[in-house]
This record gives C-alpha cells, structure tokens and sequence, in this order.
C-alpha cells in the first residue's frame, strides 16, 4: 500500500470503485450497507478518518476492510491478491475522480461546496409555490392526498413551505431551513416500491452534521427555554401538525458536535429527546444527557417513532413528557 495516499483517499476510492457513490462531495457521508439488507443509508463513511461504520449491522474498518467484504462476498481471494487488487483501486481512482480532502486546498473545497449550494438553492426556489388548501396539478393533489394519508393537513405542508418537482419519484420536496435559513432540500417519495429502498434524497454537498433543521431559540418566549430533538424531517413535521414548532431534526439518531454548539450559542440547555423508540434513539438520548438536561419524550407502548402518533396518542404522551419535564426544573 501507497504510504503517499490518505485513508480518506483510499477510503473514497473503494467506495467509488463499487459504485457507492457516483462523487464525494464532502468529508463525511451515508451510504446504503453492502453488508446487509439496507434500505435507507445506515452506513457513515468519514474521508478524513478514512473509516467506515454501519449503524444498521455494526460493520466498521477502513478501506482495506471494505474492500475485503466486498470481495469476500463474491469470490475467495488470498492475501496476496487483496494486496494487488487493493492497490489497483487505489492507484487507478485516486487520480482521475477522487478529489483529496487533505487539507491544503481548502478553497477549492469551499468554492465545489458554494457551487453545489448555489445549485440547491436555484432548484427549489425555481419551483412554483403551491397553494396546498386548494392544489392544482394532478401531481399536487396526489401528493396532498398522500400527506393526508399520513396525517399531515395543507396547513403544515405550507408551513414547512413544501413544493412538487417533476422528477419521478421524488416529487415532493422540502426546503432544509436552519433557523431560517436555506441549508438545501430534501425530497421524498410517495412511491411505495421505491421507498422500501430508499425514502429520501438530499441535494449533493448537504451535510447533515452542520444542520439542525427546525426553530431553535428565536420565539421570544417560554420556547426558547428548550427544543425537542427528533431524528428525521417527517418526525419534525408530525410535532409541527400537533402544534409543538420548537423542533429541531438531527437527521440521524445522534448529535453532532456542531449541531451541539448551535444550541450552546442560543443559551439552549434543556432538551426533550423524542428520538426514536429504539435502540439507536435510547443511545442517542445517552449521548445528549453528557451535555444537556434531558427529558425523554414518553412513549407509549407500541409507538416506536413520532410517525406513528396520532392526535390522541400524541396528547397523551405530551401531557406526561411535559409534566417529567416540568419537574425536572423544579428539582434543578
């Protein structure tokens, strides 16, 4: 192996190599699992660590691992052949269609990433504004129609300033707003076979880890004391249709340190954990109480996500979280 090459870049080669990954545009990324039945991008592949870990499987290592289980899956190589074939994928990619995220070109990097904004940004501002109480196209109205069947009314797709694109089967599409601001887009599908593979698409050059999606320390008012954290975009669209609007979406089940001094900046240091009713969530949850006061959104028996609350489940649950939160207060 090339001592000259990083494990990032020969990280991103593998990955570019099997087709994981049509360009890397940023340092950190999730991809689909290889390693097992994975429908939504479990695995997190960090190009400067040049490491890779599935949430989904627990299949971790670097890019000489990667490539193992790759190979492993198809055909018997020995150790020798590893080598030979591992130095092949790196040599013949890094050149012509890595790009090194080492760090002595951080312009280049900063002027790929504003082109790959200015792009999001121009694609959903481009899209006409949907008038949701009363749509129009046939596409609007089986969009709305979908959206109803999963319990969100015209009124919350106009808060979150949802629009429809054209590009099947992704059509409905939603601004990535930060506090307002315009971080990209995310769209999802109402195609069912299409989302027993993949539910979302994100525009390229959007990093989850720098985002928190959601309205966060700006009401002005009793709000601004905490922010329940969820893990996905459509669980911070359920609060949102109950009525809660301090909700802040991590995109996964764990906070990154970003997204952590986002809410430190704010003076933000209580937070109701509505994570996911899993494993994964209650880690995440673990992970937050190192560095906030957390009250743990109370569950009822059978709900394993926000997705799944209706309005009297919702109702239910709120009334205990916030009492547990109430209390919290009271004993600090």
């Amino acid at each position: 192996m090339e001592p000259s090459k990083s494990k990032g870049d020969q990280l991103a080669a593998v990955i570019l190599h099997y087709g994981l990954a049509d360009r890397i545009y940023s340092r950190q990324d999730k991809i689909v699992c290889p390693f097992h039945p994975d429908r939504n991008p479990s695995m997190k592949v960090d190009y400067e660590s040049g490491e890779f870990y599935c949430f989904g499987c627990g299949a971790r290592g670097d890019a000489f691992t990667f490539m193992k289980k790759m190979e492993g899956m198809k055909r018997n190589l020995n150790s020798l052949e590893e080598l030979v074939l591992f130095q092949k994928i790196v040599n013949g990619t890094v050149k012509s269609e890595l790009p090194s995220y080492s760090k002595q070109c951080p312009e280049a990097t900063r002027s790929s990433q504003r082109q790959l904004y200015v792009q999001a940004y121009d694609l959903y501002h481009g899209l006409r504004k949907v008038d949701w109480m009363s749509p129009e196209t046939p596409e609007e109205i089986r969009i709305a129609s979908y959206m109803k069947d999963r319990g969100f009314g015209p009124e919350t797709l106009a808060e979150v300033k949802a629009k429809v694109t054209y590009r099947d089967p992704y059509q409905l599409i939603f601004p990535i707003l930060d506090n307002g601001k315009f971080k990209g887009w995310v769209s999802r599908t109402d195609d069912p076979e299409t989302a027993s593979y993949r539910k979302y698409l994100y525009n390229k050059g959007f990093r989850r880890s720098n985002c928190l999606v959601g309205d966060y320390g700006r009401f002005g008012d009793e709000r601004d004391d905490y922010v329940v954290v969820v893990e996905g975009f459509m669980d911070r669209l359920k609060f949102l249709q109950f009525g809660v609007k301090n909700v802040v979406a991590l995109f996964g089940w764990k906070m990154s340190e970003n997204q952590k001094q986002k809410l430190f900046d704010c003076g933000i240091m209580n937070l109701v954990s509505a994570l996911d009713n899993d494993e994964c969530g209650r880690k995440g949850t673990e992970c937050l109480r190192k560095d906030f006061n957390v009250t743990r959104m109370r569950y009822l028996k059978g709900i394993k996500d926000p997705g799944d609350m209706t309005q009297e489940t919702f109702d239910r649950m709120w009334k205990r979280t916030m009492r547990d939160y109430r209390q919290s207060r009271k004993v600090k």
